[in-house]
C-alpha cells in the first residue's frame, strides 16, 4: 500500500549520500532524549507546509543540487529537515512518509481528509499553486488519473498512510492568512496613493515566493517610507483576524478528521515562531552557514514588525495551544528557531526536531495504560504525574482516567509534592471546593509566584464545576490541575 507513497525515500537516501555536510546535525541533539525514544516508534508521517516539508530559502541560482531540493519539496524527505532529522535519529529503520508540501493549509487538509468537503469547498485558492502538479507525471493505469494531491487515488493513500502511522508531526497554519492579507496590503498602499515605484516593489516580492512574514516586512518598509504606515498598522489587525478566522474554523476540525483515521497515533503539533525577524538581517551567497550581513531597516519599521509578529504568533498559535487541552495532543513550542527570511536554516531545522524529540511521550507511560494513550486529552498531565509518583495508577494496566479522585490520593500527592513519605488509604470522594482549597494550602510552600497561579486555577476549578462544591474531580481532571500547577 505504501509503495507509491514511499517512492520519495529512495530519492531521499540518494540525496543524504550526496549531501552529507548538510544532512545529519545528530551532534547538536539531546542525546539523552534520543536514546530514550529510539525505537518508540516506526510508522513516521509527516504533514505540513513548506517549513514541515524542508522548503530553503537559501538556495542559490547556481546551485543544481539545492535548487533540486528547492522545488521538489512536496512529499519529498529533504535532507537536512526537521522530519529527515527526527527519523535518523529515533526510527530504527530511518524511515519515514512525507506528506507535506509548500503552500499547504487547513483548507487543504481538510480537502484531502474529508470525502464530503470537495463538494463544499469554494476556496479558488486550493492547493496553489506551488503543490499542485507535484504528481503531474504519475499516471495510475489502475484509476485511469494523473496523482494529483486532490485526487481520489492519492487521497486515498493520504488517508491509509495516516491511519497506519503511530507518529505524526503536523507543521500547518502559516499561509492561512496569508492571501487574504496580501489583499488588504495591496488596498490600503493604493488607497494612501503610494507611489507607483513602491507598489512594483510589492508586487516583485510578491512575485518572489510564497506570501509570507518576510513580504510582511517587505509591505512595512513601504509603507514606511511611503507615509502609509499609520494606515497600515490600524486596518492590519483587523485584516489578521478575518484571515485567520478560517484557520480558527477549520484547525479542530482537521485535527478530529486525523485522529477519526487514528485514535491512538501520538500526533506532535508544531507552534509557528517568528521566523522574518530572525533571518532578515542575513543574505546567503548559496554555501550552507556563510552568512553576510545586510543594511538594517530602520527603527520605526524593525518596531512596527516585532508588533505585526507578536501579535500573528500570539493569534496563529492560540487554537494549536487550545487544542492540545482539547484532543491531548501534544504541542511543541519552536520559540528560538532560526530562519533565513520565512524559513528555517539548516540549524533552526535540528533545533526543532531538538523540541520535537524532547517532547515525545515518555516510553515508561507510553504503551502501558490500556486508558492512557497520546490522543487522550490528559496524556501528558498524567504522565507528569506519573513520572513523578503524584499520582498512583489504578494498576499495572490501568490509571483510571474517569474515577473519581479519593481524599487519600489527594492528600498523597500533596505530599509528594511537599517532598513527605506519608502515606493516605482514604476512600473517600473528592469535591470541587476541597481540591481546589487543598491546591492552594500546597501553594503556599512554594513561593508566591505557584500561590498566585493556584489562586487563579482555583477559579478555573470551581468554574467548570459550575461552582458547585460538592462536584467531583476525576483522576485525569486532576491530573491537568497537578500539571498546571506544579508542572515546568
Amino acid at each position: 500500500m505504501r509503495k507509491f507513497i514511499r517512492k520519495t525515500l529512495a530519492t531521499g537516501l540518494a540525496l543524504l549520500m550526496l549531501s552529507g555536510s548538510f544532512v545529519c546535525f545528530a551532534a547538536g541533539l539531546n542525546q539523552d532524549a534520543v536514546a530514550a525514544h529510539y525505537g518508540q516508534y516506526e510508522n513516521y508521517v509527516l504533514l505540513g507546509d513548506s517549513v514541515a516539508c524542508g522548503y530553503r530559502d537559501e538556495v542559490s541560482e547556481n546551485d543544481a543540487h539545492f535548487n533540486d531540493l528547492y522545488n521538489e519539496t512536496t512529499y519529498c524527505r529533504v535532507p537536512g529537515s526537521y522530519a529527515d532529522v527526527i527519523a535518523n535519529a529515533i526510527i530504527a529503520d530511518k524511515s519515514m512518509t512525507a506528506l507535506a508540501g509548500p503552500g499547504y493549509r487547513t483548507i487543504e487538509m481538510r480537502y484531502m481528509l474529508e470525502d464530503d468537503f470537495k463538494e463544499t469547498c469554494t476556496d479558488e485558492y486550493l492547493f496553489w499553486p506551488s503543490h499542485l502538479y507535484a504528481y503531474q507525471d504519475q499516471y495510475c493505469a489502475e484509476c485511469g488519473e494523473y496523482l494529483l494531491p486532490g485526487s481520489e487515488h492519492f487521497r486515498k493513500q493520504f488517508k491509509e498512510a495516516i491511519a497506519e502511522a503511530d507518529l505524526i508531526t503536523l507543521g500547518i497554519g502559516g499561509n492561512d492568512w496569508g492571501a487574504y492579507l496580501r489583499w488588504v496590503i495591496e488596498k490600503i498602499l493604493r488607497d494612501e496613493n503610494v507611489a507607483d515605484q513602491y507598489i512594483n516593489d510589492l508586487a516583485e516580492a510578491f512575485k518572489a515566493g510564497p506570501f509570507d512574514l518576510a513580504t510582511i516586512e517587505k509591505a512595512v518598509e513601504i509603507a514606511h517610507i511611503a507615509g502609509a504606515l499609520p494606515a497600515l498598522l490600524m486596518a492590519l489587525p483587523e485584516a489578521l483576524e478575518y484571515g485567520l478566522s478560517n484557520f480558527y474554523t477549520n484547525w479542530d476540525i482537521m485535527i478530529q478528521d486525523i485522529y477519526d483515521l487514528n485514535p491512538d497515533v501520538t500526533l506532535m503539533v508544531v507552534g509557528m515562531s517568528d521566523n522574518s525577524l530572525k533571518g532578515k538581517y542575513y543574505d546567503y551567497n548559496g554555501v550552507e552557514g556563510e552568512k553576510i550581513p545586510v543594511a538594517e531597516t530602520n527603527e520605526a519599521t524593525a518596531q512596527a514588525m516585532t508588533l505585526i509578529v507578536d501579535f500573528i504568533m500570539g493569534v496563529g498559535n492560540a487554537p494549536m495551544i487550545e487544542g492540545a487541552k482539547n484532543f491531548g495532543y501534544t504541542y511543541v513550542d519552536t520559540d528560538g528557531t532560526t530562519y533565513v527570511d520565512s524559513h528555517p536554516d539548516a540549524a533552526g531545522h535540528e533545533f526543532i526536531a531538538n523540541k520535537i524529540i524532547e517532547a515525545l511521550p515518555s516510553k515508561e507511560i507510553y504503551g502501558k495504560y490500556s486508558d492512557v494513550t497520546p490522543g487522550n486529552k490528559y496524556y501528558s498531565d498524567i504522565e507528569f504525574c506519573l513520572l513523578n509518583g503524584i499520582l498512583a495508577p489504578k494498576s499495572e494496566t490501568e490509571f483510571g482516567v474517569n474515577e473519581v479522585l479519593t481524599r487519600g490520593e489527594l492528600i498523597n500527592a500533596v505530599n509528594v509534592l511537599n517532598g513527605s513519605d506519608d502515606r493516605s488509604e482514604d476512600s473517600g470522594e473528592v469535591g470541587a471546593i476541597a481540591f481546589a482549597i487543598t491546591l492552594l494550602g500546597a501553594s503556599v510552600k512554594k513561593g508566591f509566584v505557584t500561590f498566585f497561579k493556584a489562586f487563579t486555577l482555583t477559579y478555573k476549578i470551581l468554574a467548570s464545576k459550575s461552582f458547585n462544591v460538592g462536584a467531583e474531580i476525576t483522576k485525569a481532571e486532576a491530573a491537568y490541575y497537578l500539571n498546571q500547577l506544579f508542572g515546568a
